[in-house]
């Protein structure tokens, strides 16, 4: 059986074209005593702002060299001893069409973070021994 082991809630907002790397932006740790095995899922988009189609990538990258997308949704599996944590990036692509569909002041409160385009999730799920 599949379990959420940490799930990440990541929102998209400031950036109002192009691509957009947040670096170390979230760590994921075992606190527990045992040794667990973990992939990465993409489940897509929580929120709905109407603006989501405008994010064209979005990934979670960590610093083992693992990563889920919203264009390959299941990273590999990857073993977490106990203590041990790893970093992980955020990276997406906004399509520019967005900056041209929308008047300032909706761009103008995007910019200043009080509007979100969307929110996107991520789960971390233990991997069952077969």
């Amino acid at each position: 059986m599949v379990k959420v082991f940490h799930r990440f809630l990541v929102y998209v907002t400031k950036d109002v074209g192009g691509r957009a790397v947040y670096s170390d932006s979230a760590r994921l740790c075992n606190n527990g005593s045992d040794t667990v095995r973990l992939r990465l899922r993409y489940i897509g988009p929580f929120t709905k702002t109407g603006l989501e189609g405008y994010v064209r990538y979005i990934a979670l990258k960590a610093s083992n060299g693992i990563s889920t997308s919203s264009e390959d949704p299941e990273s590999g599996s990857f073993e977490l001893r106990p203590g041990e944590c790893i970093s992980l990036s955020v990276e997406y692509v906004i399509d520019d069409a967005l900056s041209r569909g929308l008047d300032s002041i909706r761009l103008r409160m995007i910019k200043d973070g009080v509007v979100k385009i969307g929110g996107f999730q991520f789960d971390v799920v233990t991997v069952n021994d077969e």
